[in-house]
């Protein structure tokens, strides 16, 4: 008898952690909009029931981008698609926080839901969305894990489609939390990223696009072993981006001209940004 007592209590203790854990996201289980969006009413992650105040030590980088150039926008075209990326950085914190969850909102000038999301195929099982007042939110559906283990470095995505008709600013609010998996809320450092606004377009013009030929000259394209950069301006900064928006090299220069060796780089499509306002696609075979 005293041995089953103890079965059930141990088995309740694991069942409240469980539930307590909010797992598969805090808007799903009740704690409204915790961004510091206008319409969220919480501000950030500080309530009795959560994970105490912002911690500056995760870092936090939500970006608008041109799913077509894989730039930063300012300016936003009625009903056009954008991607959204979400990076956070928790080394300074500790390198033993193997999980994470997070929650993005959009809001218009007026506060209200501010265009659609759509969540890409392969993250369905991982991201959600969520009617959460008069918003809607994305966030995780479980755990996510870190890029690469060790690291602690985060990241998702997911696309925006701006709203149509509307003559108001689109502000992003974003919360990342970095956790220790103990399923409660003690260990964990969440913090919100500086809010992000874009305006509507004046014109028809697609923000980041340097005009009809593109000052940007890669070759050997499509890519093998390394490719060879010219450029109008002089080089100081050069990432390369994958498909998901991650950066997976970086340099800096100070030439029109660089080569870069690519020989590691698994085959796909891949963006080159140069001086962070100018960008080309190319192929590595």
């Amino acid at each position: 008898m005293k041995k089953s007592s103890i079965i059930l209590i141990a088995v309740a203790a694991l069942i409240y952690v469980t539930l307590s854990s909010d797992i598969d996201g805090a808007a799903h289980h009740g704690h409204g909009d915790v961004t510091g969006a206008p319409s969220g009413g919480i501000g950030k992650c500080q309530t009795s029931s959560c994970h105490g105040g912002n911690n500056a030590s995760t870092i936090v980088k939500l970006q608008v981008l041109d799913s077509s150039t894989m730039l930063p926008i300012t300016n936003y075209n009625s009903g056009q698609t954008y991607l959204i990326t979400l990076n956070g950085d928790a080394t300074a914190v500790s390198t033993n926080l193997p999980g994470w969850g997070f929650m993005v909102s959009a809001v218009s000038g007026s506060h209200a839901y501010a265009g659609t999301y759509t969540i890409p195929t392969a993250l369905t099982s991982s991201i959600h969305t969520y009617p959460c007042g008069a918003t809607t939110i994305v966030e995780q559906t479980t755990t996510l894990r870190q890029i690469t283990t060790g690291t602690n470095t985060y990241a998702t995505q997911f696309y925006w489609t701006a709203p149509s008709g509307t003559s108001d600013s689109v502000s992003f609010y974003s919360v990342l939390n970095a956790v220790n998996g103990n399923g409660g809320s003690s260990g964990d450092y969440p913090n919100a990223a500086p809010r992000v606004t874009i305006y509507p377009n004046v014109s028809t013009a697609i923000p980041g696009i340097k005009g009809a030929v593109n000052p940007i000259s890669i070759y050997p394209n499509p890519a093998r072993d390394q490719i060879n950069l010219s450029c109008n301006e002089k080089i100081t900064d050069v990432s390369i981006l994958n498909f998901q928006a991650q950066t997976v090299y970086s340099a800096t220069g100070n030439s029109e001209n660089l080569s870069i060796n690519t020989a590691d780089l698994p085959a796909g499509t891949y963006f080159v940004r140069i001086n962070n306002h100018l960008s080309a696609k190319f192929l590595k075979n």
